[in-house]
């Protein structure tokens, strides 16, 4: 008999007695189990494992520590712009570079000197001497001059001179040869030197040929007025909100800025509007029309009706020939003729 397989008190067990021990204690079953198993999956357990690990990696940048906040920008507060107080009106309008206008009650607008009647311009031949004596009739009035021009139209002498006088009257010197005599064309645009204004010229043909037949016989449209010939365009009304708004252009002409008036004919109280711009076009920006919920204008209001636009084209103080228009600006319509 083998001595180690003996059961006797105070002698070691051998290895296998021990492991039969061991494995009578509770709980070695299932731990056992779990070890095969942890085994048997072998690379899976791995994958398990970095798939936690992935997962703790994602865990701690949504729900570790936050990192430390970046700075939000406080909402810069809107603020209400002050508005100005409207300055006085000067004796001539500013300059505009934007060419913007709006309509107003009770605007600044430079009341223009009265135009020559050209029916009461006379033209007289001094002798032989070639000397012309233009003049007209008409109240005298403080602070007016006129500026009177006269240029060949069909004589060989080519001939042009403007002179500007306070009487009413002007002296040429045409010459007393065949190739001064011809026609004539006498414009005279007066002026308010005290504030600018300039006023709309007249015109008459003056008929030169010789002591016996000689005079202001008609009356006659300049084809090439001083400063070139303003065509005047419109662009049709915007849609609201911007109805209100009308936008001007012309063609390019010798002048360096143009004169806008604008002016409601006829009304108490008066809506217009007058500046200066060096932009070849202009905005108007009328009082905007009312609605109701239905989209449709419900008042009739005082500065509805017909304006007279007048647009003056000038090359420092020479002055050009204006431009007349109609604008008529109503509940319902928004058109320029």
């Amino acid at each position: 008999m083998n001595p180690h397989q003996l059961d006797v008190p105070g002698q070691a067990s051998g290895p296998d007695e021990k492991n039969r021990r061991v494995s009578k204690l509770p709980g070695m079953r299932v731990a056992g189990v779990a070890f095969v198993l942890t085994l048997g999956l072998g690379a899976g357990g791995i994958a398990v494992a970095n798939w936690n690990q992935s997962a703790t990696a994602t865990i701690d940048i949504t729900a570790g520590a936050a990192p430390a906040p970046s700075p939000t920008p406080s909402a810069v507060p809107s603020v209400s712009p002050t508005p100005s107080a409207l300055p006085s009106a000067p004796s001539q309008p500013p300059a505009v570079d934007d060419g913007t206008g709006t309509i107003v009650v009770n605007p600044a607008i430079r009341t223009l000197p009265a135009m020559v009647d050209a029916g009461t311009m006379s033209c007289e031949s001094s002798g032989s001497s070639g000397r012309v004596d233009v003049s007209w009739e008409g109240k005298r009035t403080s602070n007016i001059s006129y500026m009177v021009t006269l240029k060949s139209q069909t004589s060989q002498t080519v001939f042009l001179q403007t002179q500007t006088v306070t009487a009413k009257n002007a002296i040429f010197t045409l010459g007393n040869t065949n190739s001064s005599y011809g026609n004539y064309l006498l414009r005279i645009q007066p002026v308010n030197t005290a504030t600018g204004a300039v006023g709309d010229p007249s015109y008459r043909t003056m008929r030169y040929f010789g002591k016996n037949n000689f005079g202001c016989d008609y009356g006659a449209a300049n084809i090439q007025p001083p400063l070139g010939a303003l065509v005047l365009r419109s662009e049709p009304p915007a849609s609201r909100p911007n109805d209100n708004v009308l936008k001007l252009s012309w063609t390019p002409s010798e002048a360096t800025s143009y004169v806008v008036t604008l002016v409601l004919s006829g009304s108490t109280p008066k809506y217009g509007t007058e500046f200066t711009t060096s932009n070849l076009g202009a905005t108007l920006i009328f009082p905007p029309r009312s609605y109701n919920q239905a989209g449709t204008s419900v008042s009739n209001a005082a500065f509805f009706g017909q304006y007279s636009l007048r647009i003056l084209p000038m090359n420092g103080s020479q002055a050009g020939d204006p431009v007349y228009k109609t604008v008529q600006y109503g509940q319902y319509n928004f058109s320029v003729w």
